[in-house]
């Protein structure tokens, strides 16, 4: 698969879907549609913006986005904002593999409100009583069985942490915009964390229970095989998904305390009218750099930025923290993104700075890796050093 990212920065994915629930419009003007109030709402794509990079382009209503049925609802859920990064640009990247964005437009999902995702990710639960609604749309297990909450618990984890919903719309022989697609992303714990409530509302110590992988990735195709199922209802749009594309991957999120995100670990395509099928295993991961890990299993890879490391230590005096964040697909290297703080005193000291940076980029990270390197003083940004695969270096200096 090859690797987009960077492509893709959520400030050019920006997109709005015409067609999609409450809005129908021509992508060749701008066009006025009356509102539920009567007043006339402006619908436009923006204007293509000359790049090296493909980006999907936006829809504007009245000027401004539109924002997801469940805007919000992912960082409650998911706990690491590293994860989500990952989880909502590799959605996208993997995304364009089936929707070209030379053809399709991006929209924030619409089609799975807030009240769906709170029932989907809870646990499923038998009604107790007539009384009692319990949870029959629930993707997560029941609670297991044992004596304790901690055993009860442990013995029934909850797979499931986030469901994101990307739209891909396109443009039909009227120039109407209509859904193309869905993109749907299964995001899995790698391990559960959990903690009792008490009567007094106070809580217990943290649990927390490890997943193995093949664990959550067959979690994870059963889950996408009911989430298929539930979108293409006749109850949800007169069964209008039925007829769409429907891209689901399954992202494995990385345990609380670790410094890089998780990883997708798996993609398919269930094509109108079709089941989830031709599950595709995705081998991809990311290192810090450095760590004992990345000299254990990338030893190479770590030495080189070791040395990467020593170069820019010497222009300074004092000692530079050098860190770095390494992707990977089939065990090779795929993009560097590090990150340099220095004390800041002067700008032509930054200038000279990045410059000798941009020099050892050349010298020690093969051509064929993307690069990019912040530098940084007191948390802002100072200057940005981005090499494209193949390409020469770009520099800014703020």
């Amino acid at each position: 698969m090859v690797n987009k990212a960077g492509c893709f920065a959520f400030a050019a994915l920006i997109l709005l879907s015409g067609c999609l629930p409450g809005l129908e419009t021509d992508e060749t003007a701008d066009v006025e549609e009356s509102d539920e109030d009567g007043a006339d709402t402006v619908v436009e794509v923006s204007p293509e913006i000359p790049s090296l990079d493909s980006y999907y382009r936006s829809i504007l209503q009245d000027g401004q986005y539109r924002h997801g049925a469940t805007r919000g609802f992912s960082t409650s859920v998911v706990y690491n904002r590293m994860d989500l990064e990952r989880l909502e640009v590799g959605l996208t990247e993997l995304a364009s593999d089936q929707f070209d964005p030379s053809s399709y437009f991006f929209s924030e999902g619409q089609f799975i409100t807030r009240s769906d995702l709170n029932s989907w990710l809870r646990r499923y639960e038998e009604p107790e009583d007539e009384d009692d609604e319990g949870n029959l749309l629930g993707l997560n297990p029941p609670l297991g069985e044992g004596s304790s909450f901690e055993e009860r618990e442990r013995n029934s984890p909850r797979y499931l942490s986030h469901i994101l919903e990307h739209n891909y719309v396109t443009e039909n022989e009227n120039g109407n915009l209509e859904i193309g697609g869905l993109a749907i992303g299964i995001s899995l714990n790698s391990a559960y964390y959990f903690r009792e409530r008490h009567d007094d509302g106070s809580y217990g110590p943290w649990f927390d229970e490890e997943i193995d992988e093949e664990v959550s990735l067959e979690e994870g195709q059963r889950i996408a095989q009911e989430v298929l199922e539930r979108l293409r209802s006749e109850d949800r749009e007169d069964g209008r998904l039925e007829d769409v594309p429907i891209v689901f991957a399954l992202f494995r999120e990385a345990p609380r305390q670790s410094s890089v995100p998780g990883e997708f670990i798996a993609t398919a395509v269930a094509d109108p009218g079709q089941d989830v099928g031709g599950w595709q295993t995705l081998n991809e991961a990311h290192y810090l750099f450095p760590s004992g890990t990345a000299e254990n299993e990338q030893r190479t890879d770590a030495e080189r930025f070791n040395q990467f490391s020593n170069d820019i230590n010497r222009f300074f005096e004092n000692y530079v923290g050098v860190v770095g964040n390494g992707y990977y697909q089939n065990d090779q290297m795929q993009r560097m993104e590090i990150e340099i703080p220095i004390r800041f005193y002067s700008k032509t000291e930054v200038i000279a700075f990045t410059q000798h940076v941009t020099d050892r980029v050349e010298q020690h990270f093969s051509p064929e890796i993307e690069v990019q390197i912040r530098v940084t003083a007191s948390g802002e940004e100072e200057a940005l050093i981005v090499r494209e695969p193949d390409e020469e270096p770009y520099i800014h200096i703020h």
